[in-house]
């Protein structure tokens, strides 16, 4: 599948092959985070915490491989890994005919970057999430366009927390808010495309002014949907063709996770026809 694609080529030539705009949120926590939402007891088989986190992901990976066309890996959530376990959680992904990408908010200077960069294309993912408060977007694209296969950069953009209103829609640079400077150094810089929450706070028009911003190749990654009641029909009708939503809770802890993301991927495709 590789080759000589970009990432962009690679997730559009699998979005098209399993007819599924839809990303699975992999965020597997451990029962003494939070009472609900966590891994089943029948995963920790040991003591070690990474074992059960990495076996839970593997099974969801497996039993949702069908419907979706991407991975989302939380950092927060699968932190301690070592390096064997990335590599054997991107293997599994790649396996299943999907991208990875892991949701690590990365910013700091330039060497930082790279270092981290070396990692997390020694680990194999495929692209990763960018805060670009910090700067450096520019240079971090170029380093990762520069890697074979290339890491794509998603760039948080308008997020689907309501405490980005304050920060991202209020803040204003050059007469601008924050989240359509973002937006248009998304394009100016050639990176892959920005988050954009599915939340209530963000607005349709919004994210047609960040469609327009950065053109119609880039890809739209709007988390949001499922546990946080997020709108899938908005964001497509707003985002165009090049989207990916993401679904996590709503989908890796129910019964069925299966089920639940093929019913995610029919909703999904059911809206893009309309």
């Amino acid at each position: 599948m590789e080759g000589n694609l970009t990432f962009l080529d690679r997730l559009s030539d699998l979005q098209r092959r399993k007819n599924t705009i839809l990303c699975v949120g992999l965020d597997p926590a451990l029962s003494e985070q939070r009472r609900k939402d966590v891994i089943p007891r029948t995963n920790i088989e040991t003591s070690d915490e990474n074992e059960a986190r990495l076996k839970f992901c593997l099974e969801i990976i497996d039993q949702t491989r069908e419907y979706c066309c991407a991975f989302k890996p939380n950092q927060q959530y699968v932190a301690g890994f070592t390096r064997t376990d990335h590599v054997k959680l991107t293997n599994a992904i790649r396996k299943a005919n999907a991208i990875s990408i892991l949701d690590y908010k990365l910013n700091d200077i330039g060497d930082t970057i790279e270092s981290a960069l070396f990692h997390l294309h020694r680990w194999g993912y495929d692209a990763i999430t960018f805060n670009p408060l910090l700067g450096n977007l520019e240079s971090t694209v170029k380093m990762a366009h520069m890697l074979t296969p290339d890491i794509g950069i998603f760039v948080l953009t308008l997020t689907s927390n309501p405490e980005s209103v304050k920060y991202q829609k209020e803040a204003i640079i050059s007469g601008k808010p924050l989240y359509q400077v973002i937006a248009e150094d998304t394009k100016r810089y050639d990176a892959d495309g920005c988050v954009v929450g599915a939340t209530g706070h963000v607005k349709e028009d919004e994210i047609r002014l960040v469609r327009r911003a950065i053109g119609e190749d880039k890809v739209l990654l709007a988390p949001g949907v499922g546990a946080q009641k997020g709108d899938p029909e908005k964001v497509i009708k707003a985002g165009g063709k090049s989207v990916l939503l993401n679904v996590g809770r709503d989908i890796i802890y129910s019964d069925q996770p299966g089920e639940k993301a093929e019913q995610y991927r029919r909703l999904f495709n059911e809206i893009r026809r309309r």
